[in-house]
């Protein structure tokens, strides 16, 4: 059985697990938060962080760290169902557009993200307005680029999903728990998004529950 060492609420390890849930690959979770790492992820090799996916083979032990690492390891070990289009073009743009969602995201990550969880999660200091104002602007700038290229092109990349839906899904499900995607002025990007909510691989994202909060009343909505 493969374990999974993320946080529920970590976009990194959303990615993993819907990748996963893609591949229909069974896992044990367990938890490593950004404050608490899982002792067992250090152990690993030096530098290592959670996401982390471990498997014990006949072979030894096969592991992997971070989205890139793992989100390809998991490809090359199971070719079906594919997560890169068959389209040669297609599938350089969703790679293309899976560096740009993690690239892009970061600093809504860092700046919106982190403060709603200091605020709600772990309450351990009052969050920081400035980070939250420009964490929120940056949001709106990434819904906008990400709106066009569904509008454009049906999913991000093409007409099949893709890693690059994937990575864009995780990252917005997280800001989503705590209600900061503003779904209103972005409609195709909201129409995509209800149709990645109610895939298979999606609903234990939407299962999860964070100690100290719940999310907004939408967050598990298929018809939001």
């Amino acid at each position: 059985m493969k374990r999974l060492y993320h946080w529920p609420l970590d976009p990194a390890g959303r990615l993993v697990r819907l990748v996963l849930g893609e591949k229909g690959e069974a896992f044990e979770s367990h938890a490593s938060t950004p404050w608490a790492p899982h002792p067992d992820v250090a152990a690993l090799t030096h530098g290592a962080v959670a996401p982390a996916l471990v498997e014990a083979t006949p072979a030894g032990k096969l592991f992997a760290c971070g989205t890139r690492a793992i989100c390809e390891q998991l490809e090359e070990l199971q070719p079906a169902p594919a997560l890169w289009p068959a389209d040669r073009n297609e599938r350089a743009e969703a790679r293309r557009l899976w560096a740009w969602v993690e690239a892009g995201c970061e600093e809504v990550t860092d700046k919106l993200l982190t403060e709603r969880v200091m605020q709600w999660v772990r309450r351990d200091r009052q969050p920081d307005s400035e980070k939250l104002r420009r964490g929120a602007h940056a949001l709106r700038g990434r819904l906008t680029f990400l709106n066009a290229m569904v509008e454009l092109n049906g999913n991000l990349a093409g007409r099949t999903l893709s890693i690059a839906d994937l990575s864009a899904a995780a990252h917005l499900s997280a800001y989503d728990y705590f209600g900061d995607v503003e779904w209103d002025a972005v409609p195709d990007l909201k129409t995509w998004y209800g149709r990645i909510k109610s895939r298979p691989s999606f609903r234990p994202l939407l299962g999860d529950r964070i100690d100290g909060t719940r999310p907004v009343a939408h967050y598990a909505d298929l018809d939001f």
